[in-house]
């Protein structure tokens, strides 16, 4: 077998446990029917590597006799990708490493957009304007809460689904620009005097103007990420209790990463391509770099894929700018809905009677060369 074969970790795992897998023995079929299944097919991992796990990363891929390194995630994993990349340098080891993006909160640095983004986008969208007619019906007041830990992104884009003036979400509240309990009573008072309801869409992160974040846990991560939760509860019991009109609120949740049968052709067709150039590009011999998505045109959408460093996304990550959002700070721009829209563009799976059938990797392992490793807490 070539040592570029393409191998990957077993689900929840990580190259450090050398349970690695040669995916290049998978049903093609399956492997084309995994651009519909929800969430991660080749599993996933949350952890900072740290000095030893890398020495005990170095002697798997030389091992296994890895040459190729491609590593999908956000602006954490791009981080690691490129301590992977440093240490294939620094071990005199020749690895062609390649960072694809993939994350939902949408804030890598240079590139234009991130896939995950436009399928989590079109589903809170599609939740916002569901849920505003329960909330029009009963004449409520409604909080949605989205992900989005610094960053508003997704919690911006449900606005982008309006398909006229005065539909919902009437306001949105982004962690980029923070307001006090008055104004966020002042503004749901207005809208639901013109409305007779009103829809609020908030970022998990937001907080009120000298306050603390709401958070379910006092525990943090390997990156040091506290455990955000309650915000919509939160916000509801302010509102209601300034308005003196019942609130009512929902948390969307882990469904935003999965829920695969509002997925964006668009975010579908991008997830494919920055794979594939990824794996074109490390064959022709190019390392040390993350695929980008270049935007060409707003309308018709167009883009193309590029090429950035891996020093300049790890560890950085993009908010919402300024001029995206509102001077108020509760509602985004024109600027921003022109920049999302296309992103959210086009049902990836059509709706019909019956359930998918979802495809599964067989993960075929490959034997292990080393020991057991413990990693230190």
């Amino acid at each position: 077998m070539p040592a570029w074969s393409a191998r990957s970790k077993r689900p929840g795992t990580c190259p450090i446990n050398e349970n690695l897998s040669d995916i290049f023995r998978e049903d093609p079929d399956v492997v084309e029917a995994m651009k519909h299944v929800p969430s991660a097919g080749l599993g996933t991992s949350r952890i900072k590597p740290k000095e030893k796990d890398l020495d005990r990363v170095m002697e798997v891929f030389k091992a296994q006799n890895v040459r190729y390194f491609f590593y999908i995630g956000g602006d954490d994993s791009q981080l690691a990708c490129h301590m992977i990349s440093e240490l294939a340098k620094s071990s005199d080891w020749d690895m062609q490493v390649v960072g694809i993006p993939k994350t939902i909160d949408n804030n890598l640095v240079v590139t234009d957009c991130c896939p995950g983004f436009g399928s989590a986008a079109r589903y809170a969208a599609e939740c916002v304007r569901s849920v505003s007619r329960d909330a029009e019906a009963f004449g409520n007041l409604e909080v949605v809460e989205i992900m989005g830990r610094n960053e508003g992104w997704l919690t911006g884009a449900t606005a982008a689904a309006r398909t006229a003036p005065g539909e919902a979400p009437h306001l949105c509240y982004l962690p980029e620009v923070s307001v006090t309990r008055d104004q966020l009573i002042e503004d749901t008072n207005r809208v639901y005097a013109k409305h007779g309801f009103a829809v609020i869409a908030v970022s998990e992160g937001f907080a009120f103007a000298g306050e603390d974040r709401a958070t379910t846990s006092d525990k943090v991560d390997d990156f040091g990420h506290a455990r955000l939760g309650g915000v919509a509860q939160w916000v509801a019991d302010v509102v209601e209790e300034g308005t003196g009109v019942r609130a009512r609120w929902d948390k969307l949740g882990n469904l935003q990463r999965c829920f695969s049968a509002t997925a964006s052709q668009v975010d579908i067709d991008q997830a494919f391509a920055v794979g594939q150039q990824a794996v074109k590009w490390a064959v022709e011999g190019q390392t040390d770099i993350m695929v980008t998505i270049e935007r060409e045109n707003d309308d018709p959408y167009e883009w193309e894929c590029g090429a950035t460093s891996l020093m300049s996304v790890a560890g950085e990550s993009k908010a919402v700018s300024r001029s995206m959002i509102n001077d108020a700070g509760n509602d985004v721009t024109d600027e921003f809905v022109t920049y999302c829209k296309p992103l959210l563009t086009g049902r990836a799976i059509a709706m019909d009677t019956g359930f998918p059938a979802y495809a599964r990797f067989s993960l075929p392992t490959i034997d292990k060369k080393l020991g057991e490793y413990v990693r230190d807490k």
